[in-house]
């Protein structure tokens, strides 16, 4: 439970936002009174959309899970997928840099707030310093990723500038504070939403360097198309790497908070399946699961359905280099999602259902494979596909 240090690290957030967010992270989201999500669900209301003052945004970015007003599936609540959108807004671009910082930040909150577990019980948590181990090694995959060929900068250079612009380090300070709301007051829950939040951006990046590989593919420009494959194959082994950190989470660690967070199913997410969408083409089996989600529905309709898949673009422009580097790609994630179906398996009781109501590990089961995957039309790549994707 909730025994380690939990002031915050960094500076106060301004006024009354930093009395909000100590109020969501004493006990867990959960444990929150009726009149306290009131205040919360008011507080939403009562800030100006437009409001660019720092108070009043900070404010709708730590209370918009509680709106009453909004249409937002329960996933979004729980991950607060809103502030990394209000991060990345201003590089939508070209979002690769701010999203290796992004992911380098929740990542090192999370690493910081594990050591601090082990800093006070040194020894007492055994799978803390495995746990710490695969969280450094995932932040040096982040710092390891090139951003940009010229040079070449890497995820490590970004976040060394970062450390000297007072500005950005400020908006890196809101966003870990503002998603670090557990739902439960267990501290094993941490690694979980923080590892959702990970890959996430992971997902985002993965289908934003697809879709700039296609582009790059489309224009004849077949150095540019390789490069960004590879960047998609770095990001398919951050999902590797931040599942593998998950793993240090016992079967029995997970069930202890699994019950606060409730309907928040990650088959909510909409940057998962734009993913599989760049990269594979429409997956016909999914087009109930779909349909049953009414923010999802949108992707049994063009243009997402007829969407030109990067497999598609590679197969189409007969190239040994960039098929052998789209190979890359569907082995990693072939390996991840064995994983994840391995993980459901082993985490979730046969006799239980996955949170969000699906049936868990047979669902997983379900998509290991892309065969049944549709490539596609060639043609102009919906906008929508670029933008990090959230309800």
């Amino acid at each position: 439970m909730h025994g380690t240090p939990t002031e915050p690290t960094g500076p106060s957030l301004p006024g009354d936002a930093e009395n909000i967010a100590r109020l969501q992270s004493t006990r867990g989201r959960a444990a929150l009174t009726e009149s306290e999500r009131d205040r919360l669900a008011g507080s939403y209301e009562a800030v100006a959309v437009d409001s660019h003052a720092t108070e009043a945004e900070t404010i709708r970015l730590l209370t918009r899970p509680f709106s009453r007003s909004e249409r937002i599936p329960e996933y979004y609540r729980y991950t607060s997928l809103h502030v990394y959108d209000w991060f990345l807004a201003p590089y939508g671009e070209d979002p690769v840099a701010a999203v290796t910082l992004a992911m380098r930040a929740t990542l090192a909150d999370l690493a910081a707030w594990e050591q601090a577990r082990e800093d006070v019980r040194p020894g007492a948590l055994p799978y803390l310093p495995e746990r710490l181990a695969r969280l450094h090694a995932v932040i040096g995959q982040v710092d390891d990723v090139v951003i940009n060929p010229v040079g070449p900068v890497h995820g490590a250079d970004v976040a060394h500038g970062a450390g000297t612009d007072a500005a950005l380090r400020w908006r890196l300070y809101v966003l870990t504070r503002c998603t670090a709301f557990t739902q439960s007051d267990d501290d094993n829950e941490h690694i979980f939403l923080r590892s959702v939040h990970a890959c996430e951006l992971a997902f985002y990046l993965s289908r934003w360097t697809a879709c700039r590989a296609i582009v790059a593919m489309d224009s004849g420009d077949r150095e540019e198309a390789q490069f960004r494959i590879g960047q998609v194959a770095a990001c398919s082994e951050l999902i590797k790497g931040i599942f593998h950190a998950l793993r240090t989470l016992s079967p029995e660690q997970f069930m202890n908070f699994r019950e606060a967070t409730g309907a928040a199913s990650a088959v909510q997410s909409l940057n998962f399946h734009l993913m599989e969408l760049a990269l594979f083409g429409y997956d016909p089996r999914k087009s109930e699961v779909f349909e049953r989600i009414d923010h999802l529905r949108m992707l049994n309709d063009p243009p997402y359905r007829a969407h030109w898949s990067l497999r598609g673009a590679v197969l189409a422009s007969d190239s040994p280099e960039l098929s052998a580097a789209f190979a890359t790609v569907e082995r990693s994630l072939m390996t991840w999602r064995g994983r994840h179906y391995g993980f459901g398996r082993l985490y979730l009781p046969r006799q239980l259902k996955g949170s969000g109501g699906t049936e868990g590990a047979g669902y997983l089961k379900r998509f290991v494979d892309k065969d049944s995957c549709l490539p596609g039309t060639p043609g102009p790549l919906n906008e929508a596909m670029f933008r990090f994707a959230l309800r």
